[in-house]
């Protein structure tokens, strides 16, 4: 691993507020209801504040509603400051910029927001039939997805009537925050050419200055977007926050530098949160416990503006069957806006949400059915020779195998010792339950082959520049992409400069997300340096009077500094140096803008084991095994960084985090001292293996693995606990699995 990937843990990186700034601070203010109606802002005693250069409103910003978060429906545009009503605790009203923090902070406590309240809406469910929130809009419904087996005699009454035993089950899957360690912030500086300079956190650059250049009526050329270190995205950040469009419009109003930098309140009520669905589950099973039917009914909270919900619905239906062999799919699905925090992509984007439904109800049907829940798996997942498959939701599964996974995950988290703790401690009554669950995924990665660009350039000094498009915000791009290069080029990582999270190093990229960067973007780098590396064999044979075809890459050693040489006397060779100097400009460039070949499918298995106490509801995670199939590992450090990562997300919403809402819309878990981020303190060392069955929908043969770990974690540990309580004749309880949920379990004998 490269050194400066470390940077961050040693705490030598510069994040967005730690960068040199000379110039005004903005800070807002934020709306303390969920709905009303703006009868007026008064700024006029905050304008007079020493060091205020200016209080906006929506009115005296200049800026007209635009169309944001990929909404579809124009009657949802949005103006950077709430123009007409509030629609959600946390959302802009007012933007104060003075000469520092301070000054703006004491100016904003001066700002009058008159508000006429509405009845917030906080349920999904009753979204549908309440007054809409757009009234332009004309209705809180915002997408609708559907799917029924082609078959007349397929549908869901007469395949569940087809099936000895039908299942049901309702499953939460709870809101949580992507929490990254920067809150979202943002420099904008004016330049002297009327363009603007612009450093803040996201997770790729071209889609912020896209979007800020529609917001702001500008052309993208004349805008650069830069990011720092970013601590994470975790999808939260694939979007453009409003509130950036209402700074840099600011900064051209004052033609001076103006920074923003959240507080994590302001992050955690305004920032895109995640999942929020709720869903009916039925599965259809023969008495050998054969899945004939998967049936699933799903409300999804979309928040207050619809963001990426039909993008997570699709997602979801795709992925509901997974790799399970179950013929029949009945999906529907709703998502309806709320007076809550938009809801859009984390970590994952909607698969978690159907693997956690789909292991749920098969561990429901297990125990109803008397069968061991490892069991019932056994007998429905698909075997490697039954792939490639198409699930019934549309995937197209390449190559896998399940049952490997399956069992892997299994040994890792030594089942038989733990079923025979669990049996014993039964016998002796003993208060602290042992619980084992299991939980298999599958996901797609890369999806609709989407395009990404890399340049490569060998300088006159043979160094090898990198330029990529999608931006790292903490998976360890520079390792892995200056590895690629420097291995095709026989040179040291040391002699590969890597620059990305640039909107100039490339002319357009994709935002890093859909854990596709490697296989994407990869992609495109391994075809640019093969561009490179064809061009410099011809420019080599030239110098050394031989056929292209024989010229092959030499690394340094005795014979010479890296460079190319004629196959099999090495000593006849040119430095890479040397050959860039024969280049147009003294170096060899080329630039590649390429798709994958198609999507990937990343799968696995998680087990994991926790103890709860039956006096008091605690529960202690005492072991976690991730077994995931991401393909060819490239960096196994990295990947099996990622492995834990994504498995304290996924344990974190399973037992701790929980974005909630009371009556009137109000945030329950705005600060971290509420909300439940798991520490290393909570989670024991999560024990990782890695598969590897080659996709061949990219070159490299890699499949995602930042997102796998929520995929598998979550439903993991739910089906744990409910494993732990399940002789007391509990079957579910919602997430989080909180003390109090599980003692009220308890206390009441039933969910």
């Amino acid at each position: 691993m490269r050194i400066e990937d470390w940077e961050l843990l040693a705490g030598t990186r510069a994040f967005t507020a730690d960068l040199a700034f000379d110039g005004l601070e903005v800070v807002f203010v934020r709306s303390q209801i969920a709905h009303g109606s703006l009868a007026g802002v008064d700024v006029g005693e905050a304008e007079g504040q020493p060091g205020v250069a200016a209080v906006y409103t929506a009115d005296t910003l200049g800026l007209g509603p635009f169309v944001h978060f990929g909404t579809l429906d124009e009657g949802q545009a949005r103006h950077p400051l709430a123009a007409d009503r509030v629609r959600h605790v946390g959302e802009a009203v007012a933007m104060v910029v003075a000469e520092s923090v301070a000054q703006a902070q004491d100016a904003a406590e001066l700002v009058v927001v008159e508000t006429d309240p509405l009845d917030p809406i906080v349920d999904p469910g009753g979204a549908l039939d309440a007054e809409p929130i757009y009234p332009e809009s004309g209705s809180n419904l915002v997408f609708t997805t559907a799917l029924s087996p082609k078959s007349d005699t397929a549908d869901e009454h007469h395949t569940t009537a087809a099936s000895s035993v039908v299942v049901e089950v309702d499953v939460r899957n709870n809101r949580v925050a992507s929490a990254p360690m920067e809150p979202d912030a943002i420099i904008v500086r004016p330049t002297t050419s009327g363009g603007l300079d612009i450093w803040c956190t996201s997770q790729g650059v071209h889609e912020i200055r896209d979007e800020l250049a529609r917001g702001l009526g500008l052309e993208p050329s004349r805008i650069r977007v830069r990011s720092p270190a970013v601590g994470g995205g975790f999808g939260g950040r694939a979007s453009l926050p409003i509130e950036f469009v209402a700074v840099a419009k600011a900064a051209i109003e004052l033609g001076r530098p103006v920074r923003h930098v959240q507080s994590r309140w302001e992050n955690l009520t305004s920032m895109v949160a995640g999942r929020d669905t709720h869903s009916r589950v039925k599965l259809g099973l023969g008495t050998d416990g054969s899945i004939h039917s998967l049936s699933v009914d799903m409300v999804v909270d979309a928040g207050s503006t619809a963001h990426m919900s039909g993008l997570l619905m699709v997602s979801m239906m795709r992925q509901a069957t997974g790799l399970y062999r179950i013929p029949n799919l009945h999906w529907n699905s709703v998502a309806a806006l709320t007076n809550t925090t938009p809801v859009g992509a984390y970590r994952g984007a909607g698969q978690p949400e159907a693997n956690h439904a789909r292991e749920r109800i098969i561990d429901v049907a297990a125990r109803r059915l008397g069968i061991d829940p490892i069991g019932l798996r056994r007998r429905n997942l698909l075997r490697s020779d039954e792939l490639p498959h198409t699930a019934p939701g549309g995937v197209h599964y390449d190559v896998a195998d399940p049952h490997r996974a399956l069992e892997a995950a299994l040994d890792l988290v030594d089942l038989g010792r733990w079923r025979d703790e669990q049996s014993l401690r039964r016998a002796a009554n003993n208060s602290n339950a042992i619980g084992v669950g299991v939980a298999c995924y599958a996901q797609t990665s890369g999806r609709g082959s989407p395009v990404d660009s890399a340049r490569v350039t060998i300088t006159s000094d043979g160094r090898a520049l990198v330029q990529c498009g999608s931006a790292s915000h903490g998976q360890g791009h520079l390792t892995t992409m200056t590895s690629l290069v420097a291995d095709a080029l026989g040179l040291g990582p040391e002699d590969v400069d890597f620059v990305d999270s640039d909107s100039d190093a490339v002319p357009q990229a994709l935002t890093t997300g859909g854990s596709r960067a490697t296989q994407v973007l990869g992609t495109a780098l391994a075809n640019a340096t093969d561009d490179v590396l064809d061009m410099a064999r011809h420019i080599a044979a030239t110098m050394l009077e031989a056929s292209a075809d024989d010229i092959v890459v030499s690394p340094a050693d005795e014979s010479g500094p890296a460079g190319l040489s004629v196959a099999g006397v090495p000593a006849r060779r040119v430095s890479w140096a040397d050959i860039a100097q024969r280049g147009t400009n003294r170096c060899i460039q080329a630039l590649r803008s390429d798709a994958a070949a198609g999507e990937a499918h990343p799968y696995g298995t998680h087990a994991s084991v926790v103890e709860v106490d039956l006096e008091t509801g605690l529960v202690r995670l005492l072991a976690h095994a991730a077994v995931d199939d991401c393909g060819v590992v490239l960096q196994p450090e990295l990947v099996e960084g990622q492995q834990h990562g994504g498995s304290v997300a996924g344990i974190g919403q399973a037992l701790w985090e929980n974005l909630g809402y009371d009556a009137e819309g109000t945030p329950q878990n705005a600060y971290f001292a509420t909300y439940g981020l798991p520490s290393a303190a909570e989670v024991p060392f999560v024990s990782t293996s890695t598969l590897c069955t080659p996709t061949d929908r990219n070159r490299l043969g890699t499949k995602g693995i930042g997102e796998n770990g929520c995929n598998g974690a979550t439903a993991a540990v739910h089906n744990a606990v409910c494993d732990a309580l399940a002789h007391l004749g509990i079957e579910h309880i919602d997430l989080p699995l909180t003390p109090e949920s599980i003692w009220q379990a308890i206390r009441s004998g039933s969910a």
